[in-house]
């Protein structure tokens, strides 16, 4: 009985969780379209690429979709069950609330391990990916608009004009290089060959010249200088962004768990860096517990549901989702700011909301509701007045 059981249980949570990731993958997505838009238009991005860089963006989203999906999968089902009479029935034969814990404590350790392997593999991965794409793309851009016999303007205070280029290879021939990057002595550089590359470590486009010379001017003075090999970097022109996100670095989102601390201890722990570090380490760990905590909630806010009455589950959860993030926000504030240390600032949410679960499962459990959920009563309804409505009768 109880094998079968769980495995309804966790059948009926199933549809609606993938449900709700995927709406809510799709409205978070939206928030980012909009500056993500005008990138696409200034790299000419393809259709391959663009869903390439959607994947990239994933594991982003993932840390909150995840856990928002799994605990509105669990009130979702559950308060199905009671609107349908399944949960008295249950009752009836015995079978109380901590009887039914079990599938969703799996579930919730399954989504938990989800956003944990996002956070500290697949953001970092995906965060390099997306910008060593990006950066490729910059390159190909710039390459293209570098045309034989003609000058080139595409470079930041860079003027380029090249004799030929091998249809091939892309290397240059006869290569005349106008560096004006340094205000009242300009450059001026002649090579026999050279070439564009990128170099994803630094985050740089790179033109690379061979066999040639420089001139400066300053004043009076003349200097030509004969080379072998010459480099000039240069900064990806704009967009260098996205949304705030930096594209030409790689940031702490780059960076994985171990290198977090490494960073964290070579800069010092009480320095703006080194803190950062130390915040992105622990906000990595505390929002996939978070997402554990807030699945399990989902059980007793989905038993305050009554047949035949408005289910307040999904509102109240939707409530508390918004609070558990202020909280964590407010914690991850008060930890930049030194007001608190960064473990408890960070864990702050995860505590106070685990003693929360705890307290609702046990006064559900007893059949209590406790007073503030009574309190909420009307901004939850408030909240359910507000969102779409399917004709009578439906199941929620």
């Amino acid at each position: 009985m109880p094998i079968l059981l769980y495995a309804y249980i966790a059948t009926e949570i199933l549809a609606p969780f993938f449900a709700s990731f995927i709406i809510i993958n799709a409205i978070l997505f939206l928030g980012k379209l909009v500056p993500f838009l005008n990138v696409i238009f200034d790299f000419g991005v393809g259709v391959g690429d663009f869903f390439r860089l959607c994947a990239y963006m994933l594991p982003k989203l993932m840390m909150f979709s995840i856990p928002m999906a799994s605990m509105t999968a669990v009130i979702i089902a559950l308060t199905r069950m009671v609107n349908d009479n399944e949960i008295m029935a249950l009752k009836a034969t015995g079978t109380g609330l901590l009887r039914l814990l079990p599938p969703i404590i799996i579930i919730a350790l399954s989504t938990s391990l989800l956003t944990y392997f996002s956070a500290i593999t697949l953001i970092p991965q995906g965060t390099l990916a997306m910008k060593a794409i990006f950066l490729q793309m910059a390159k190909e851009k710039i390459d293209k608009g570098i045309q034989s016999g003609q000058f080139s303007e595409g470079l930041s205070n860079v003027v380029l004009y090249i004799d030929a280029i091998d249809p091939q290879t892309r290397q240059w021939q006869g290569v005349y290089v106008s560096d004006m990057r340094h205000g009242d002595t300009p450059l001026t550089i002649v090579a026999k060959t050279g070439s564009l590359a990128t170099q994803t470590e630094t985050m740089l486009i790179t033109i690379s010249l061979a066999d040639g010379t420089l001139h400066r001017a300053s004043e009076n003075i003349t200097q030509t200088i004969r080379f072998d090999r010459y480099q000039i970097n240069l900064p990806i022109k704009a967009p260098t962004e996205i949304a705030g996100s930096s594209i030409t670095e790689v940031g702490k989102n780059g960076l994985r768990q171990e290198q977090l601390l490494e960073q964290a201890a070579s800069h010092g722990p009480q320095s703006t860096l080194g803190l950062g570090m130390l915040i992105e380490y622990h906000s990595r760990m505390a929002l996939p517990v978070g997402g554990f905590i807030l699945t399990i909630l989902g059980l007793p806010l989905a038993m305050l549901s009554r047949p035949n009455n408005k289910p307040l589950g999904v509102p109240l959860g939707l409530l508390l989702f918004i609070l558990y993030y202020v909280l964590f926000t407010a914690g991850r504030a008060s930890a930049e700011s030194g007001h608190l240390p960064v473990a408890t600032g960070i864990w702050l949410a995860n505590i106070l909301f685990a003693l929360l679960t705890l307290m609702l499962t046990r006064q559900v459990a007893n059949e209590t509701v406790p007073l503030f959920l009574i309190r909420l009563r009307g901004p939850a309804l408030a909240l359910l007045a507000r969102l779409p409505r399917g004709k009578t009768g439906d199941r929620p």
